[in-house]
C-alpha cells in the first residue's frame, strides 16, 4: 500500500444515482469529496437496470405503430428491428448518462476513482494499492 494517505472530510462509495447525488451536493458545500465506482457511473439504473429496460422496452412497442397510425391516415411499411442497432445506440446512451455524471462530479470538484473500495479501518479505505482518509464514509 501506499504510505502517504490523501484525507477527505467525506469518501463516498458507490457511484450510483444516491453516491453522485450526495458527493456533489458535499462538493457544492465546500467540503473535500472522494467518490469511489468499481463500474460505470450511474451505477445498476443507469448501466443495467432501469434504462435499458426501457430502452428496450419503448424500442419493442414502437412495432404497433404503422398499425395503429394507420387508423389516423398515416402509412408506414413495417420492417425487422435490427437489434445490433438498437444495442449499439442503447450503448451509445448510455455511455453518455456516464459521461453525465462524471461531468457533474467534475463541476462541484470531486474526486473520482475507479476501482472496489474495501475498509481499512474506520476512517480508510483501499483501492487497489491506495489508501484513503474521511472523517465520514458513505456507502
Amino acid at each position: 500500500m501506499n504510505t502517504e494517505i490523501k484525507h477527505y472530510d467525506l469518501i463516498v462509495i458507490g457511484g450510483g444515482s444516491g453516491g453522485v447525488r450526495s458527493a456533489r451536493f458535499a462538493g457544492q458545500k465546500g467540503l473535500d469529496v472522494l467518490i469511489i465506482e468499481a463500474n460505470a457511473w450511474g451505477g445498476t439504473c443507469v448501466n443495467v437496470g432501469c434504462v435499458p429496460k426501457k430502452l428496450y422496452a419503448h424500442s419493442a412497442g414502437l412495432s404497433a405503430v404503422p398499425e395503429k397510425a394507420a387508423h389516423f391516415g398515416w402509412s408506414f411499411q413495417s420492417g425487422d428491428c435490427d437489434l445490433n442497432k438498437l444495442k449499439s445506440n442503447s450503448d451509445r446512451y448510455i455511455a453518455r448518462l456516464n459521461g453525465i455524471y462524471e461531468t457533474l462530479l467534475g463541476r462541484q470538484n470531486v474526486d473520482m476513482v475507479h476501482g472496489r473500495a474495501f475498509f481499512v479501518d474506520a476512517h480508510t479505505v483501499g483501492v487497489g494499492e491506495e489508501c484513503y482518509r474521511a472523517d465520514k464514509i458513505s456507502t
